[in-house]
């Protein structure tokens, strides 16, 4: 039986994109839409319908429509997917995510979205130099980059930046922070570049900047962001008051998540285990059957682990109250040893300024 008690959101993912990104390693596919959004759309709502042992009678805390690039979807097969979610809804007010590139930014696809119930988008500019979004492989230019941010001036939304790009500078990251201070964005979603195995940067020979040149870069984002009304509540996340994920922040305090869509992963608790499964990645096989696949019950270290690798991104930490799971005595015992080491927070659950600083090493307490 599981606990009802524990939050729940819903991902969906929509898997295409027209360019593979040599940086990304999530699962897309750049064949053209064709009219496949419909049939994708009709699949997941059967996803969604079959899986009603996982929400378990739960209202969905937030929705996000992230992939790929979901707004190369139609308007109308979004509509299709939040129609058959609208009465499971938290409150009329729940967040409501979709993921844009710059390029597909129109006042007329806004408006659709904001119309069929979107209420907030993630905007992928990654950079406003064109010199680092030719690095990066992107498809958009700085203009329209710049375009795409002012049309979402008044609008509820994020934008993701990365840093440590091939070629870039602390002053052209500067710039890049200034363009979105300017912009009266309210969040910024902040990552280094990471090369991943399965991804075309990972078989090239990339001449990053070195360690110096990222770290005057992280200072740089501090100053900056709390300068201009930011402030940093997880790991890669900077908002304004009122205007954190509340998506990304039910990840984090370890709330359930259901994945729909090819290649989705998701998260769900009952009274003895954790399980994480994911959907099968190619997407005429999803539409045809959303099997899940790697169904994996988490225990014990690994258990511990997870709870730490999520829990501790939060910046300023966690009371218990505020946990939808008991912590496990492991857990417990290893956390105290992290206090002792002035790593972790005694009162609440969280990384010190020192264990945060230094947060992969403190989390291996938990290993």
């Amino acid at each position: 039986m599981l606990l009802n008690k524990i939050p729940l959101s819903l991902y969906v993912h929509l898997p295409w994109c027209e360019t593979q990104c040599p940086y990304c390693d999530f699962s897309i596919t750049t064949e053209p839409v064709d009219g496949n959004d419909a049939r994708l759309a009709e699949a997941i709502v059967k996803d969604i319908k079959h899986s009603s042992d996982f929400i378990a009678g739960r209202k969905f805390k937030s929705v996000y429509f992230g992939g790929g690039t979901p707004s190369l979807a139609s308007t109308q097969s979004i509509k299709q997917i939040l129609d058959s979610v609208r009465d499971r809804l938290e409150s009329s007010e729940t967040e409501i995510t979709l993921e844009m590139n710059p390029n597909d930014v129109s006042e007329k696809k806004v408006e659709g979205l904001l119309g069929v119930g979107i209420n907030r988008i993630s905007l992928g500019i990654q950079s406003y130099s064109d010199q680092e979004l030719q690095a990066l492989g992107r498809n958009h230019d700085r203009k329209s980059a710049i375009q795409a941010t002012k049309k979402l001036k008044d609008i509820n939304s994020t934008i993701d930046l990365i840093y440590g790009i091939e070629k870039q500078t602390p002053e052209s990251f500067t710039e890049n922070l200034e363009t979105i201070i300017n912009s009266n964005v309210n969040h910024l979603s902040l990552y280094q570049l990471t090369i991943e195995p399965n991804t075309i940067f990972y078989k090239k020979e990339l001449v990053l900047p070195g360690e110096e040149a990222i770290e005057k870069m992280e200072v740089i984002a501090k100053d900056l962001l709390e300068k201009n009304g930011f402030q940093q509540y997880e790991v890669s996340s900077w908002s304004k008051p009122g205007h954190e994920s509340q998506h990304n922040l039910n990840y984090w305090q370890f709330g359930d998540f259901l994945g729909v869509g090819p290649g989705s992963h998701s998260k769900i608790s009952n009274k003895q285990e954790i399980i994480r499964y994911r959907k099968i990645k190619p997407l005429e096989g999803y539409i045809q059957n959303q099997k899940l696949a790697d169904l994996k019950t988490i225990a014990g270290n690994e258990l511990d682990m997870d709870l730490a690798m999520n829990l501790l991104r939060i910046k300023d930490g966690l009371q218990h109250q505020d946990l939808a799971i008991d912590l496990p005595a492991s857990f417990l015992k290893k956390y105290q040893r992290g206090v002792d080491e002035g790593l972790l927070l005694k009162d609440k659950i969280g990384a010190t300024q020192k264990g945060y600083q230094f947060l992969n090493e403190t989390i291996q307490l938990f290993f």
